[in-house]
């Protein structure tokens, strides 16, 4: 299988749901196409809000874990893919909750990490994400990486399709702010509302 986006193709969508059915009717093997197709949106998303390789490798398997215990409860009334989302960010904000308890003891393990090398538009684009709030950084990565709607966005954090619009385009505008403080000329690059679902 193909990895999907949100909104994709009918024939993806009814893919995954006949995979989801068969998980259901006790064939478990066929989990792992749901976490080859998800893995790799999933992973770039959590890590984007926690910021380190490890968390985010235990994370996403935590997620696929929930996910598979909590099977049942999903219905298509939303797309697999925003339940999906749901879950992980419901995850994001707990871990992120338990991490502010932490914060010394975090502070100290990542002291410790090796240093990556990043390219200077990784460094930049994170440089930029540290402007943001966890809820503001969520609605971005959600919105420009994943490219979700505004309803969908709406359903998988539980607020009002008309408040994410609003949240993204203040953050939006705080974005372009930081980068033009910078130095630099702000010339839209992030994803503008033009034509959005």
């Amino acid at each position: 299988m193909q990895p999907t986006i949100p909104g994709e193709e009918e024939g993806k969508w009814n893919a995954i749901e006949a995979v989801v059915e068969q998980v259901r009717a006790g064939d478990k093997e066929a989990y792992s196409a749901i976490i080859i197709q998800f893995e790799r949106q999933m992973y770039t998303y959590c890590y984007y809000i926690l910021k380190n390789h490890a968390e985010t490798e235990d994370a996403v398997q935590e997620i696929f874990i929930r996910a598979y215990q909590n099977l049942h409860q999903y219905s298509r009334q939303v797309s697999f893919s925003a339940w999906l989302y749901k879950m992980a960010y419901h995850h994001l904000i707990n871990l992120k909750k338990r991490q502010s308890r932490w914060l010394k003891l975090i502070d100290h393990y990542k002291e410790q990490q090796p240093v990556l090398q990043i390219s200077r538009h990784e460094s930049e684009v994170y440089e930029l994400l540290t402007f943001l709030t966890t809820e503001e950084r969520h609605i971005l990565l959600l919105k420009a990486v994943e490219q979700y709607t505004f309803e969908e966005i709406g359903e998988i954090m539980g607020l009002k399709s008309a408040t994410i619009r609003k949240k993204y385009e203040r953050l939006r505008r705080k974005l372009m702010e930081c980068k033009s403080q910078k130095g630099e000329i702000a010339h839209g690059t992030f994803a503008g509302t033009n034509g959005i679902r």
